[in-house]
């Protein structure tokens, strides 16, 4: 074997278009020195197939490797063991391969790690988009495995693509059938995902700015589908997230109690859950049922109406109906949730709830602490002590914006009697502090308000900037109360949506400035942005979301009770079933033979002959060929020795002939072919009449 391969042109374009195809998508989670190496390497294979650089030597392997595991310590130090450390040493490892291949193996190790790096890409994102691009990129490699094992004198790219497409097609049913019907099981190796991605969303600490920062972004943060009823009207969509209960005047924090964990156990989790409303609540009317897709966030808490209760065991709640995950949400989560509209909580306030929702500093906002100490001397219940602090929000200048002014010191008092102007968590924050310095209990709640209505697959959509803050006030007699001072401050903003309280902020989507939400007057533009996100909600849903639990009941609907021999029979009865349609395809259609262009040019020469009663038997070379044919028409004698002498020349000449040179006698050839047929013709006519 020669000390390397010489990787035929055709070939070697596939296998870079298939490496850079492939790398894409890793580019928006790797840092960018990476790609850089990345087109370096692409650059180098270039570079040594026109021999203008030679491979790399030892010592520069050496290098390589030591540089490796440089990169490697320094990203498992900074971002910790995840998905993107080691994707990113993957694919180091994948473009410092492309440089060094010099045997055939070394090629087909290259394209084994194109598949393999096309599985990390669905780790991070399973959308339709991804799917749709992942099988292009499958079937340009599939086409380079066919263009490596092909002749080097074959060039004709649009048959690679065409036999690649075609093995694709063949390999989809197959596919089908493995991913309804084969066992969804936990994969037996794990990575931590998207380690170094930041969190999104609310989170459990707010100051004064955390929550109006997301109202400048339109990313969505979840989908719902309500299924037995009408959903809520808009001004009731409060998506509870978190509960923060500690102040300390200028961020208010949720405490982390041990049941909050992630780590916590689903035995526990369960328990915990049984305990938490046994006594607690009491409920009345017919509840919601509804489906919620959440997009990653990196954090462990959930979104729901108000006392939702899970409908599986994957999750639990917290003392103050919190709802978490068994872990962080790294990927789309789909659940399900009841809620009931008309309920009471915690109507008997043990103490220790009573004291945390009534925390503050010992100093501090001398002014707002006067202030609702001389507007609850005025009232006669805590209720109208609330009226009149909503009322006070309501007929006071006080502006709903992104953009308010920096607050000083005792922020209470300047947001109270300077700025007056905030967002949500402004007003919350101060609502909660004026309440709980007249020993009314409260605490603060974030989360989401509203949701834009998908009609094309009847869902609603929550937005990043749909992010909210609000209050829960306890009350005698009845229990844990939303109250929500914003409702009083801009109404339009609970009742219809943060796009029409907003649509005039500067600041709204400044994050987004070309999002089509933002773009949304354009009816033909909205029209295609929902119908958009409506394919991409049908596939999360019946595709994504896919699970045991969901195969478990179509098998159920399908045959009754599930057993493992009804299980393995259905799967090996499909399998077999497409297997033997490919098959029938692939026998009963002659497969072409891919000849180079000389030899399909002489078998055309062949069969001009063949009309004449002069075919080429089997075996017979081309010299004894040209003989046999001189013989029995001496007229034509001159063009079959040319023809012959063509074919010769250009099939068994040496193989350093320049291509330029191929092509010009290949030329000639045709030319000679195309002055037979023009002699033949009439001879063929004669031969067929006699």
């Amino acid at each position: 074997m020669d000390i390397s391969y010489q990787i035929p042109r055709a070939a070697l374009i596939w296998i870079l278009l298939s490496v850079m195809l492939v790398i894409l998508p890793q580019t928006m989670h790797m840092p960018a020195w990476i790609t850089v190496v990345a087109v370096v390497c692409i650059a180098w294979r270039v570079l040594i197939f026109l021999g203008k650089l030679n491979y790399p030597g030892r010592l520069l392997r050496i290098l390589v490797v030591l540089f490796t595991l440089f990169v490697s310590a320094s990203q498992i130090r900074n971002i910790g063991v995840g998905l993107d450390s080691a994707a990113g040493l993957l694919t180091l490892g994948f473009v410092f391969k492309l440089i060094e291949m010099r045997h055939k193996r070394d090629i087909y190790v290259v394209i084994a790690l194109c598949f393999v790096m096309l599985m990390v890409a669905f780790l991070y994102s399973q959308s339709v988009l991804t799917t749709v691009y992942i099988a292009l990129v499958i079937t340009v490699v599939t086409g380079a495995m066919i263009a490596l094992n092909r002749s080097s004198m074959v060039t004709d790219t649009a048959g690679t693509a065409r036999l690649a497409i075609r093995i694709i097609l063949q390999a989809v049913p197959l596919t089908v059938v493995l991913f309804l019907v084969f066992p969804r099981i936990a994969p037996l190796w794990a990575v931590p995902l998207q380690t170094s991605a930041s969190a999104t969303g609310v989170t459990d600490e707010m100051s004064p700015g955390d929550i109006s920062q997301l109202g400048r972004s339109a990313e969505l943060a979840f989908r719902v589908q309500f299924s037995n009823t009408a959903p809520p009207l808009h001004k009731e969509l409060y998506w509870r997230g978190l509960v923060l209960e500690h102040f300390d005047g200028t961020t208010w924090r949720r405490r982390r109690p041990a049941s909050s964990r992630s780590s916590y156990s689903r035995a526990a989790a369960l328990s915990d859950f049984q305990w938490q409303w046994e006594g607690r609540v009491s409920t009345a009317g017919t509840p919601l049922y509804y489906n919620v897709i959440l997009e990653p966030t990196q954090q462990a808490w959930i979104y729901g109406l108000h006392l939702a209760e899970p409908q599986s065991r994957n999750f639990f709640q917290s003392r103050n109906f919190e709802l978490f995950n068994n872990g962080l949400i790294t990927q789309r989560l789909s659940y399900d949730l009841r809620s009931f509209s008309r309920n009471q909580t915690d109507l008997i306030l043990l103490n220790s709830a009573r004291n945390r929702s009534l925390e503050l500093p010992d100093e501090g906002n001398l002014l707002s602490r006067e202030f609702a100490r001389q507007l609850r001397a005025g009232v006669d219940t805590d209720r109208d002590f609330i009226y009149a602090l909503m009322a006070h929000f309501q007929q006071n200048e006080f502006f709903y914006t992104l953009n308010p002014s920096l607050l000083g010191e005792d922020r209470i008092d300047d947001f109270l009697f300077n700025t007056r102007e905030g967002f949500c968590e402004h007003y919350a924050s101060s609502f909660a502090f004026l309440t709980r310095v007249v020993g009314i209990p409260t605490r603060v709640v974030v989360g989401y308000q509203g949701a834009e209505y998908n009609r094309f697959e009847d869902y609603w959509m929550v937005y990043q900037y749909n992010a909210h803050a609000w209050t829960e006030v306890w009350l005698d007699g009845e229990g844990w109360v939303r109250f929500d001072p914003t409702a009083a401050v801009s109404p339009e903003r609970i009742e219809i949506g943060v796009e029409a309280a907003l649509r005039d902020d500067p600041a709204f989507l400044q994050e987004s400035l070309f999002s089509a939400v933002r773009l949304g007057g354009f009816s033909w533009l909205n029209t295609m942005r929902l119908r958009l996100d409506a394919i991409e909600y049908a596939w999360n849903r019946t595709v994504v979301n896919y699970d045991e639990d969901v195969q478990f009941e179509l098998f159920e609907r399908i045959f009754g009770e599930v057993t493992e021999q009804k299980v393995l029979l259905l799967l090996f009865g499909l399998a077999g079933l497409v297997m033997a349609a490919v098959a029938f395809t692939v026998i009963r259609i002659e497969p072409s033979l891919q000849r180079d262009p000389v030899a399909r040019l002489y078998l055309r020469v062949c069969r001009e002959f063949d009309k004449i009663g002069l075919g080429r038997k089997p075996g017979e070379g081309p010299l004894s060929y040209r003989d046999r044919i001189v013989e029995a028409r001496p007229e034509l004698t001159e063009l079959i020795e040319e023809l012959t002498e063509f074919y010769i020349a250009l099939n068994y000449r040496e193989k350093s002939s320049s291509r330029d040179q191929l092509r010009h006698d290949l030329k000639l050839f045709k030319s000679a072919f195309n002055q037979l047929r023009f002699k033949l013709t009439p001879i063929a006519r004669l031969w067929f009449r006699a």
